[in-house]
């Protein structure tokens, strides 16, 4: 579901592997102690060439014959009607330009495929998700993407904090190890190595996130320019934002699309804020909503959203009016999200296939294969965040001893928001998950003596106290 502009990685793995197999915006919740946790201060205003030259004169006396019976056909073709794929038993995407499924059904999510139906929520770009070809954008939570479809970024946040203020990040072993700046690849990365800004052509630059693989929209929607200086960013409801992403023309590219919320959320710079985002790669980015093309499953007239002041992943009402930023790339067709492995008994663990992460089975406090048995090696099961902390760190769990507490953004893709019902997460292969709060090790870089969590009851993203005691899964 390419135009025959695309290079990254969308046609070439995705159809290969398809022949392999006013503003009233809902606020931040309050703590369940009642107090507010909405920090939304939005000051927005809103104005090879090969030259082997062996001369080895051996006579190569093998006679393996090959019996590979792979009859795999490249599908990298351009159509403007289906005759182009055809033979492929593919059917063509014509606003795109490239052969895709024409059927879900025994198809990977994700997969690229084609439907055409008068809706005016019907975009150019389909995607299967259950075995079903839909648009996402299409208005309700069935057409939510299911899931990161991309390796997750890191969050950015590279210095570490008590409860109070920055301290020099601790030793393993010592109190507050385990956050989120002593892991993942911000650790072994300079932070100037995750985006590449192109500005080849000339006032519609692009950023390439050399993490996800995402391609960006180098400017917010209503700007233009190598440092987007022309124009003013543009605010819309969330109809016309998907829109306006679906017919966009930009660096040569016309396969946009309004991002995901987890596709959003993976720019988030978890280690500054007004605006939280890398202004380097995305210069004059507003501080303020931008629009996600997932709708709220509890209230489909809602849509999910990041605030780009502070962070947060907030929900709004589709009628008002917030900034956009487009994306193209990706994604891969991804089989089963998860894998729960119950070999070791009354300690589960649940592989993500997706990211690759390997989640605890059972929430901390909680053993047993169905996470019902109480574990006695755990007192209580609700954990300050330091506690969260250490309790990861000191974890022995179905044989592995390098436990973690998650950072935001590992932790929020397990948020499932393909319906209303509490927890929103996939409960096979996480059984027995409070509707409730769950510490992440990233803190809030505005306020250092608040931590981010996530708020399994609808998929909130949030900030508490760090005294505060909450849930944990450990990650590895």
């Amino acid at each position: 579901m390419i135009k025959n502009s695309l290079t990254n990685g969308f046609l070439l793995t995705a159809v290969a592997a398809l022949l392999l197999a006013s503003c009233d915006v809902l606020e931040m919740p309050d703590r369940p102690d009642g107090s507010a946790t909405d920090t939304d201060t939005d000051t927005d205003t809103d104005t090879d060439t090969d030259t082997d030259t062996d001369t080895d004169t051996d006579t190569d006396t093998d006679t393996d014959t090959d019996t590979d019976t792979d009859t795999d056909t490249d599908t990298d073709v351009t159509c403007t009607d289906d005759a182009p794929c055809i033979g492929l038993g593919l059917i063509c995407n014509e606003n795109w330009g490239v052969c895709v499924v024409s059927s879900c059904v025994g198809e990977d999510d994700f997969t690229p495929c084609e439907t055409v139906t008068a809706d005016p929520t019907d975009r150019s770009y389909d995607i299967c998700i259950s075995e079903v070809c839909r648009s996402p954008g299409c208005g309700t939570e069935v057409c939510n993407a299911p899931g990161p479809h991309f390796q997750l970024a890191d969050t950015n946040q590279r210095l570490c904090y008590n409860d109070t203020l920055t301290m020099a990040c601790p030793a393993s072993g010592a109190a507050y190890y385990g956050q989120d700046a002593q892991y993942g690849w911000d650790v072994t990365h300079a932070a100037t190595l995750r985006f590449t800004r192109d500005t080849s052509v000339a006032n519609h630059p692009v950023v390439v996130d050399n993490v996800t693989g995402l391609m960006w929209q180098g400017c917010a929607r209503g700007l233009t320019g190598d440092t987007c200086g022309t124009g003013g960013a543009t605010t819309s409801t969330w109809a016309v934002a998907l829109s306006d992403c679906d017919s966009l023309s930009w660096g040569g590219y016309t396969d946009w699309r309004l991002p995901d919320e987890y596709e959003l959320e993976s720019i988030v710079d978890l280690g500054t804020v007004s605006p939280s985002i890398d202004t380097t790669a995305f210069p004059a980015t507003p501080s303020s909503w931008f629009w996600s093309s997932s709708s709220y499953a509890a209230n489909v007239s809602y849509a999910w959203s990041v605030n780009f002041y502070v962070g947060n992943v907030p929900t709004s009402d589709k009628s008002n009016t917030h900034y956009a930023r487009c994306v193209r790339g990706g994604p891969s067709p991804q089989p089963a999200r998860f894998t729960r492995d119950t070999s070791v008994t009354s300690y589960p663990v649940v592989v993500d296939n997706a990211t690759g992460l390997e989640w605890q089975g059972c929430h901390a406090g909680w053993m047993g294969d169905a996470c019902t048995t109480d574990d006695p090696a755990v007192t209580g099961d609700t954990f300050t965040w330091q506690n969260a902390l250490s309790q990861c760190e000191n974890l022995s769990w179905a044989g592995h001893s390098d436990w973690r507490l998650p950072n935001r953004k590992e932790l929020r893709s397990l948020v499932d928001n393909h319906d209303s019902s509490s927890p929103v997460i996939d409960q096979a292969a996480f059984p027995a998950t409070p509707s409730s709060w769950f510490w992440s090790s990233s803190s809030y870089a505005d306020n250092v003596s608040n931590a981010w969590g996530v708020y399994f009851n609808n998929g909130n993203v949030y900030i508490s106290a760090k005294s505060t005691t909450y849930y944990a899964r450990c990650v590895r």
